[in-house]
């Protein structure tokens, strides 16, 4: 058994004089249109790890600066602490801030979270 197929049902031309109802589509054209997102997506994304990764440095380089200081006792989550210079380069670990005792050498002020990771509170 043989089947066949109208011309009338087909959506485009089968001959080659008939009048062609399927456009090609200019891609060329459409990735112009929107390269500019795409690059923008992955600009943003990088951006934004780029932004994670000195942020991480930052809170890498506090903790290492507190944690090489001496400690002279063992600090709590959620305190605050005071970190201070001597003249021969060593530091310290203080509960007293500077207002308190206004010792020179005065670094900052560090918090101790939950992780026993510090942030720097000023």
């Amino acid at each position: 058994m043989t089947h066949t197929t109208g011309s009338n049902s087909l959506s485009y031309g089968v001959t080659p004089g008939a009048p062609a109802s399927i456009k090609p589509v200019d891609i060329e054209s459409w990735k112009g249109k929107i390269e500019p997102e795409f690059k923008k997506y992955f600009q943003e994304r990088y951006n934004h790890l780029i932004r994670q990764y000195e942020e991480l440095v930052d809170e890498f380089n506090i903790n290492k600066l507190v944690y090489e200081s001496n400690m002279s006792f063992k600090p709590l989550i959620g305190h605050t602490y005071y970190l201070y210079e001597r003249e021969d380069g060593s530091r310290f670990i203080s509960i007293l801030s500077q207002a308190e005792t206004g010792w020179v050498g005065y670094i900052g002020a560090f918090r101790l979270k939950s992780q026993y990771t510090w942030e720097k509170v000023t």
